[in-house]
């Protein structure tokens, strides 16, 4: 099997030859250290950002290659190195809606860098598009203290807000085919560690019809579909399941046991990620690393439906050695049969 072919098999929960190894992104600055050199831009507010690199993906051994199209966050933010903090929303109320404004779903050339970096990656890679269906876009650009507030007093503008940007969402979408995406990967955090942002009652009423709206749109053009939240998303499991996604990302640890996860539902989605952030890449040893990456193979990986990565993203504050350690464990014990398994 090729890298495509190895992620879609997991995606439709088959045994690939080996555990895919993806990632969404590496920040920049972990780039520097991993390459001695920046090889995509940092993430930009609004439209086409950070696009991926084929060079990078030869270099650390990724099965996908992402490309990213996500939408505006209509709040000021202030950039550090590529890191991004929000800083104060600015859709506090329904006479700022005039506010989101969108790039042009329909222009060309918000497609045209995409076209460019998966023309050189198509043949061997899965592509992948990241995308937001709206909950964690509406969440940023509201703030989760207006946001609260409106979800008791005027729902109906928490509804329209999410609206936007599942329109925005959907009609992207469509021209995803077109320039040659396999897979679609939705970045929506829903979940703390404790468990959903809001109560499953009002997630329900108010943002699953949006989701479900982008989901007809991704399930219309035959995409399989990754779902991203951090935090802990059993309440709302069910829920998601319902969409018809593929994939759920990153499983956190410490907010989700995955062992668990894989035993209730591994055989209806394929379970992404879980490498910890918190400390194995951050503050472990490399040794912690090697010992969790394949523990995570053999346990999770068993009979497919497992693509292994970081429990999130490679951000700027993983040690570049811990990381190496990972992409070095990964390769080395990933092709099935499995450790442990009958050959």
């Amino acid at each position: 099997m090729n890298c495509k072919q190895r992620v879609l098999a997991a995606l439709r929960l088959e045994q690939p030859d080996m555990v895919p190894f993806v990632e969404t992104r590496v920040d920049p600055p972990l780039q520097e250290a991993l390459l001695g050199k920046r090889v995509h831009l940092p993430d930009t507010i609004g439209g086409m950002t950070n696009l991926g690199s084929v060079e990078l993906n030869e270099v650390l051994g990724f099965d996908n290659l992402q490309v990213r199209f996500l939408p505006p966050i209509f709040a000021e933010f202030e950039t550090v190195d590529g890191t991004q903090t929000l800083v104060r929303p600015l859709i506090q109320t329904r006479d700022h809606l005039d506010r989101m404004v969108f790039p042009d779903p329909e222009d060309p050339a918000l497609y045209a860098e995409a076209e460019q970096v998966i023309e050189q990656g198509r043949d061997k890679y899965a592509i992948g598009a990241t995308l937001r269906s709206g909950v964690s876009a509406t969440c940023m650009s509201m703030g989760l203290e207006q946001l609260a507030y409106a979800l008791v007093e005027d729902p109906d503008l928490v509804t329209t807000v999410a609206a936007r940007y599942a329109d925005w969402a959907i009609a992207v979408i469509r021209h995803l085919r077109d320039i040659g995406v396999d897979f679609v990967w939705t970045a929506d955090d829903i979940a703390y560690k404790q468990g959903p942002m809001i109560s499953p009652r009002m997630f329900r009423d108010v943002f699953l019809p949006e989701m479900a709206r982008v989901a007809d749109a991704i399930h219309d053009e035959g995409f399989l579909w990754i779902l991203h939240s951090d935090g802990n998303v059993l309440p709302l499991m069910e829920d998601l399941l319902s969409l018809g996604i593929h994939g759920l990302h990153p499983i956190e640890p410490g907010a989700m046991d995955i062992e668990q996860v894989k035993d209730l539902f591994g055989h209806r989605v394929c379970l992404v990620g879980n490498i910890d952030l918190r400390y194995t890449l951050t503050r472990g040893t490399p040794e912690e690393v090697e010992k969790e990456v394949k523990s995570r193979i053999e346990r999770i990986g068993k009979g497919g439906a497992y693509m292994i990565s970081s429990a999130n993203s490679l951000t700027a504050y993983c040690k570049a050695d811990n990381v190496r350690a990972m992409i070095h464990a990964i390769h080395q014990y990933r092709r099935y049969p499995l450790e442990g398994e009958m050959t």
